[in-house]
């Protein structure tokens, strides 16, 4: 089934004109739903399902689910493109410098951009973390502060992430690396204007390292989807060529090289990227391992049975949870799965000095 569901995904992307076996029934367009919907791909699989259905009529019913889907993905994805413009124009008036992180900027890439399923939307406030807080708090409910970001409920809007710095590590050492590139990069991001958007996003240059980075993150901490991964197919390609070499020092400098040969693996098995897209060459050892976590996980491992838990799960089973999945990654990533436990402590002392373990606060 695996292997038709990769083939609707060439034939949504134009790479073929049909199935080598064709689904004879309902319940095999059912299970390549389940499969689209796992991993967040049903907008752009529509599109492929949409042709086939003209030429080949599909169970009705089927076709009628997909398509609403699509539509609702369509209209989610044209209210987070005006919520954005939103909150970027109430930033800027407010003195603040922003950049949207992910989502509306990378779907941008994609042929029919608003087919892309998009998350909550993610925006990189420049600013002290201190008086970033002081001014949400001040308008609008904050729900939960982290190291990196908090959570804010704007009126009207869908959920927010408001970033002090768009992501860490839990090394000591590789974070602050990372934060000094972050910090390096950042006027260049702030200042990165996109008129047909109308609001600031991350450069092809810098989206290669923080989206790379993104999709390391949720492989370790609780599982991704192919939709992470069709994201960078997408942002790789945008990268100019004469920028590639600076991409790879940063990303050998952040200890990313290697996994970034696993990622051009899988884009390269799944998605068909060109060989000279890559930073890295494909690694096959470490691709076919990731591949299988991702095809286990789905999107941000909402499917993955070893992130089950208690909705009222404390700190402690919280933590032994995380650190317990992130050592199966332990012998391809050591430093970060090593460092976890340590970050968690830390995090968890740094949000309770700072009063930010209290939701509403």
């Amino acid at each position: 089934m695996q292997n038709r569901f990769f083939e609707l995904l060439d034939i949504s992307a134009g790479l073929r004109e049909d199935f080598t076996e064709p689904p004879r029934d309902a319940e095999t367009w059912e299970d390549l739903y389940a499969q689209a919907r796992k991993q967040s791909l049903l907008g752009i699989t529509f599109e492929g399902v949409d042709r086939l259905h003209a030429r080949r009529r599909l169970p009705l019913r089927i076709y009628a689910k997909w398509a609403m889907a699509a539509e609702k993905i369509t209209e989610r994805n044209r209210l987070q493109l005006e919520q954005c413009r939103r909150l970027y124009a109430d930033f800027s008036r407010d003195g603040f410098r922003t950049c949207v992180l992910k989502g509306q900027g990378v779907g941008a890439l994609y042929p029919n951009p608003l087919l892309r399923q998009s998350g909550d939307v993610d925006l990189w406030v420049e600013g002290s973390r201190d008086g970033i807080v002081r001014y949400l708090k001040a308008r609008c409910p904050v729900r939960k502060i982290v190291y990196h970001h908090l959570d804010a409920d704007f009126a009207g809007a869908s959920h927010v992430e408001v970033h002090f710095t768009p992501s860490w590590m839990n090394a000591w050492g590789r974070n602050r690396r990372l934060q000094r590139y972050f910090a390096a990069k950042a006027p260049g991001q702030f200042a990165h204007y996109d008129e047909a958007l109308g609001f600031c996003v991350p450069t092809p240059a810098f989206n290669a390292v923080y989206i790379l980075l993104h999709i390391y993150r949720h492989v370790l901490e609780e599982g991704v989807g192919l939709r992470q991964l069709l994201d960078y197919a997408y942002v790789l390609q945008s990268l100019p060529p004469e920028e590639r070499d600076a991409v790879r020092a940063d990303l050998r400098s952040l200890s990313l090289a290697s996994f970034s040969g696993a990622v051009a693996y899988v884009l390269q098995q799944i998605f068909h990227v060109p060989q000279d897209c890559f930073l890295f060459p494909p690694d096959g050892r470490s691709g076919r391992f990731l591949l299988e976590e991702v095809l286990l996980s789905g999107n941000f491992g909402q499917y993955d049975s070893r992130n089950a838990h208690d909705r009222k799960e404390g700190p402690l089973a919280h933590t032994f949870r995380k650190v317990r999945r992130g050592f199966r990654f332990f012998f391809r990533y050591p430093g970060e799965v090593l460092w976890m436990p340590a970050f968690m402590l830390w995090q968890y002392l740094w949000r309770w000095r700072h009063h930010y373990l209290y939701k509403g606060r």
